[in-house]
């Protein structure tokens, strides 16, 4: 008997422990989801993001230049208040941090991928599994889809769009800077200097030190008859949490407790409070039963959400949280050439450097302008060389490191850069080698010789005189008729003292001696004729023939110097 009724209290240990995971300890479980506290009416086919669309251009919003880095001012500042409005007593939390851009984040719900899943979870779940020491449920979502509503980005990653939708907006660039507004999509996507951290929100309360209030309604609310529900939204008393900044760059996350209608603050009392803790600019976040705040992993508030069994109040499962964690370092990979400690990037390698280490430095001359800063140093353009790219290359080379060798002759020029001759007077060819053809000259070869007679000139300088030149003799051995340029230039000078006047005197006597000439030949000519005329008109005289050998006869012999007259 005594084994089996040993076995009933161990049954009843068994169930009790199955219910108190079922219900969550009578007190902790699933939230009903009953405190809803919604900017527009449920029963419209609108979403509390459906505002006018911008896609471009600048839209109003507050940049604020991140604070330098004070290393006592690390880490965050939590204070609990009780505070009295229009004699309600509202208890909650004011969060201040340093160095927002590496101890802020924007968490999806339940980690990363929780958007792109539509996955809702409390707001301790997802802050124990990031190590946030402070967290509060952060933007809007729909509640029967669980879907992320507005621009969410994630430690750089963009993780839900509003599509230009506007709606007041937090954010942290990626070099520290604080934006707070109405911001164009193009403005989202800026690749400049991306977002790293940013949510939506509705409402911006405090706009650069004075409520905003009344502007945000007409901005975020573009029809009329929207102006009574959503005046509501405003006045109505909540539980309500915010996130902004104040004077010295601080992060700082407001937090109060409430039941809508019952117990809380509205807009206005939550935005007049935030002025008083000099805060500059700061937006509304999701509240009622969202507003959600814990710390180091633990829930430090008051739920108004019923649990399932209606007695106890549980923490909702909302969407986004605002965290506020350790130094992280901004990437927190450093750009994959550093590691991260303590929140800041120390730099591997000699050339990186900047807080992300994604900036390379090869030292003050910065390569000389002669070169790429790389990782491994300078990479020094075609022509240089030198641990720093101040070096030219050194005469009879070329090319990267200077490692090729020119093959330019006779003087000519070696082009650093490409190895290109540049050829001195005189020579031509892509190695300078080959000297000027005849008749030409000077740089390149380009210029005709302009000597006399089609003489070959000096391929160097042009010059004619070619006696003291040191190419004289292989020239004239290769023009044959070609005189001495001296005896060329004597004669040239000869010929040039004769001028026009005796060049006249001499052609007038040539043309006299001609005229006489012709007188003579004239008058010889006539002679003849009349000579003639007159052997034909009178006497023949006889003469004997000669023998054709040329000797005489015997008569002839012997009276030589007799002469007969045949009549």
């Amino acid at each position: 008997m005594a084994a089996p009724m040993g076995r009933w209290p161990l049954f009843f240990l068994t169930l009790l422990s199955f219910l108190w995971e079922a219900f969550g300890g009578f007190g902790e479980g699933a939230s009903l989801d009953d405190d809803l506290l919604l900017p527009y009416p449920t029963a419209r086919a609108r979403s509390a993001r459906d505002c006018a669309r911008v896609r471009g251009g600048d839209r109003e919003h507050e940049s604020w230049p991140p604070s330098p880095a004070t290393p006592g001012a690390r880490g965050s500042a939590v204070r609990t208040f009780v505070s009295h409005f229009a004699d309600r007593a509202v208890a909650g939390h004011l969060t201040r941090a340093a160095e927002p851009l590496r101890t802020f984040s924007v968490l999806e719900p339940g980690g990363p991928g929780g958007c792109a899943s539509r996955r809702r979870a409390t707001v301790e779940e997802t802050a124990r599994a990031a190590g946030c020491s402070v967290a509060q449920n952060g933007g809007f979502f729909r509640m029967n889809t669980g879907e992320c509503l507005g621009n969410v980005v994630s430690d750089g990653r963009r993780v839900s769009s509003a599509g230009g939708l506007q709606n007041a907006q937090f954010g942290i660039r990626r070099d520290g800077t604080l934006v707070t507004g109405y911001l164009s999509e193009e403005e989202v996507l800026d690749t400049e200097n991306p977002f790293v951290q940013l949510l939506s929100g509705v409402v911006w309360l405090i706009r650069n030190g004075s409520i905003y209030i009344n502007e945000s309604q007409a901005t975020e609310c573009d029809e009329t008859q929207e102006t009574g529900s959503f005046s509501k939204f405003v006045n109505v008393i909540s539980a309500r949490t915010a996130v902004g900044h104040d004077r010295k760059g601080q992060l700082v996350l407001f937090h109060a407790d409430g039941q809508t209608e019952q117990r809380g603050i509205n807009l206005w009392e939550m935005a007049e409070f935030l002025l008083k803790q000099d805060v500059v600019n700061a937006i509304n976040l999701d509240g009622g039963g969202s507003a959600t705040f814990v710390l180091n992993g633990t829930l430090a508030s008051y739920p108004s959400d019923h649990c399932q069994d209606n007695m106890w109040r549980c923490p909702r499962s909302v969407s986004t949280v605002v965290c506020v964690h350790k130094p992280h370092c901004q990437p927190p990979d450093c750009s994959g050439h550093g590691t991260c400690v303590e929140g800041h990037c120390q730099c591997t390698g000699h050339f990186w450097r900047g807080s992300a280490c994604n900036e390379l430095d090869c030292g003050p001359s910065n390569c000389s302008q002669h070169g790429l800063c790389t990782e491994a140093g300078c990479r020094c353009e075609a022509g240089w060389t030198g641990s720093n790219c101040s070096e030219a290359c050194s005469s009879g080379f070329f090319g990267e490191d200077c490692a090729k060798k020119c093959q330019c002759q006779n003087g000519a020029a070696c082009d650093p850069a490409q190895g290109t001759c540049t050829c001195p007077p005189g020579f031509t060819g892509e190695s300078c080698v080959q000297e000027c053809p005849l008749g030409w000259h000077g740089p390149g070869c380009q210029r005709p010789c302009e000597c006399e007679h089609q003489c070959p000139c000096d391929p160097q300088t042009g010059s004619c005189n070619l006696t003291q030149a040191s190419t004289l003799n292989s020239i004239l051995s290769r023009v044959k008729q070609c005189v001495q340029p001296s005896e060329v230039t004597m004669q040239t000078r000869e010929f040039s003292l004769l001028t026009g006047t005796t060049w006249l005197a001499l052609t007038l006597v040539l043309a006299f001696l001609l005229l006489i000439s012709t007188m003579a030949n004239v008058s010889l000519l006539l002679g003849c004729r009349a000579q003639r005329s007159r052997h034909l008109d009178g006497s023949y005289v006889y003469h004997p023939l000669r023998e054709m050998n040329g000797e005489l006869s015997a008569t002839n012999k012997e009276q030589p110097g007799d002469a007969h007259n045949p009549f």
